[in-house]
């Protein structure tokens, strides 16, 4: 079952030419969007502020697209005449390419290499809209960006092993970007032939933790071309996802993001942390502790008050709060994303309803200690869901992979949702963020490199892992390479022809 999210549209945060020294008060000849910009500033607003200070999300895209992030505050704007934000709006929207656009129609029809190198953005603007929007000039690491940040979902160039979501494992991801530049009979595409994944450095003192082997993860890592676009370039910061929160229907859940969740098992290695499950690929594998992920509690066994059970197919419990799975003999929470709304006074959950592992365990305490002392819905035994002993069923070793229908999340995935391995619990995300589109809330490959801009090495960090950062949450770190992530590319200035 696969029910599209009803997503509130992300419209663009950044102008293609946004330059700075503008204010309300400029000549007429000034640029709308660089006086809103510029108005923003001299309000306070940061770019990659905090919460509530962010120059774009918090400010510019309030004024010209009427975009009120949730939990942005009542922190004052400046007062911009509707006629600017008007033009602002129509500046914009003349920069935007078609996301709906057949590929057919635009992006399989070859252009030529640019061979001018792109001028460098005045106003601390890194990205720039080339090619009719379909590529993306990124002066701080001049490199250009494809545009559409989930290619793979409409374009298979002819290779198999891509989901329908977009997704694929890594050596598919190769794969398709070899066919991508052998296109059009090696002109490749858009007239480029040097497009590739992007690239993380062994070393980079952005990050906040690093791995036995030096290898750098974690949060804040900026130095890696994926880290730099959604740290810098696009201002997002720990923990923002670059997408909204998916608002959605899928049978007899709602909010379920298509993400990563905790479960209660700790790893097989302790240094991996706990083993969680994606509903965006129906993965099985470990984080560690200190990330970002959803929770889904349970219970288990049934309420006394719910129905005798008959059959195998889950069942809405009387007030439609919780579910009951007979094939798991466990009782969920209907609300996949309950924290988002409901916190119990932890004030750690962050605001799209995601936290760590030791926040998890401490709402699974307030969840149960809720209605004094009585438990929400009456219940005490509300639990983060287990993954058991090692599972024959998984598609790698122990409790790791595609099809685990032994843990209840699994079964719940495979079993009672019929979905398949590599399938997303919502379809894919559609959304604008910048001059990207069709970004998605999850992980993308990168690949090891000397520098955020160098070509791939053919090694990874590790024996059958390489490098991924999610756009859920700003994390970077390795994955193995058997699991399937999302893909956007970009080819280096310097090596054009």
């Amino acid at each position: 079952m696969r029910l599209t999210a009803r997503r509130p549209p992300l419209i663009g945060i950044l102008c293609a030419a946004i330059v700075a020294m503008a204010s309300a008060s400029l000549p007429a000849q000034s640029a709308p969007c660089e006086q809103i910009r510029t108005a923003c500033k001299n309000f306070g607003f940061v770019q990659g502020g905090q919460i509530g200070e962010r120059l774009v999300l918090d400010c510019f895209n309030p004024i010209v697209f009427g975009q009120k992030p949730p939990g942005r505050g009542e922190r004052p704007l400046p007062d911009i005449a509707p006629q600017l934000a008007s033009a602002c709006r129509e500046k914009l929207s003349k920069q935007s390419p078609d996301a709906n656009a057949s590929p057919s129609n635009a992006s399989h029809q070859a252009h030529p290499a640019t061979t001018a190198q792109p001028q460098m953005p005045a106003g601390g603007s890194t990205l720039v809209a080339r090619d009719g929007g379909r590529t993306v000039y990124d002066a701080g690491l001049a490199v250009t960006w494809l545009a559409d940040a989930n290619l793979p979902a409409k374009e298979t160039f002819g290779i198999t092993n891509i989901n329908r979501s977009g997704s694929m494992d890594y050596a598919t991801a190769l794969r398709w970007v070899a066919a991508m530049n052998a296109f059009d009979h090696g002109a490749g595409y858009l007239g480029h032939h040097n497009w590739q994944l992007p690239a993380a450095p062994d070393t980079d003192r952005t990050c906040d933790r690093a791995g036995p082997h030096g290898e750098p993860f974690g949060f804040h890592c900026s130095a890696s071309a994926l880290g730099s676009l959604y740290y810098v370039s696009l201002g997002l910061r720990e923990p923002d996802s670059a997408v909204p929160n998916a608002k959605n229907q899928v049978g007899l859940f709602q909010n379920f993001q298509p993400y990563l969740y905790w479960s209660k098992s700790a790893a097989i290695d302790p240094k991996q942390g706990f083993v969680s499950f994606s509903f965006s690929s129906g993965f099985q594998g470990a984080n560690v502790g200190r990330n970002y992920l959803f929770v889904l509690p349970m219970f288990k066994g049934k309420l006394p008050s719910a129905p005798p059970a008959s059959g195998s197919h889950l069942r809405a419990n009387p007030g439609g709060g919780t579910v009951y799975d007979p094939i798991g003999q466990v009782t969920w929470l209907a609300d996949a994303n309950f924290p988002a709304e409901q916190p119990f006074g932890i004030a750690e959950i962050n605001r799209d309803g995601s936290m760590d592992h030791e926040t998890a365990v401490r709402w699974l305490k307030a969840l149960n200690e809720s209605d004094g002392g009585r438990g929400y819905l009456g219940r005490t035994d509300w639990d983060l869901p287990d993954t058991g002993p090692p599972d024959p069923t998984c598609s790698m070793k122990g409790i790791t992979g595609f099809g685990c229908t032994g843990s209840a999340m699994g079964s719940l995935f495979y079993r009672q949702l019929g979905l398949h391995p590599g399938d997303s619990i919502i379809e894919s995300s559609k959304t604008q963020v910048g001059p990207f589109y069709n970004l998605q809330p999850y992980l993308y490959w990168a690949c090891a490199g000397e520098s955020a801009s160098s070509v791939c090495r053919t090694t990874g960090p590790a024996d059958g892992f390489e490098w991924n950062f999610s756009f859920g949450n700003g994390f970077q770190g390795t994955n193995l390479v058997a699991n399937n992530l999302f893909v956007m590319v970009y080819y280096p200035e310097a090596n054009t022809k």
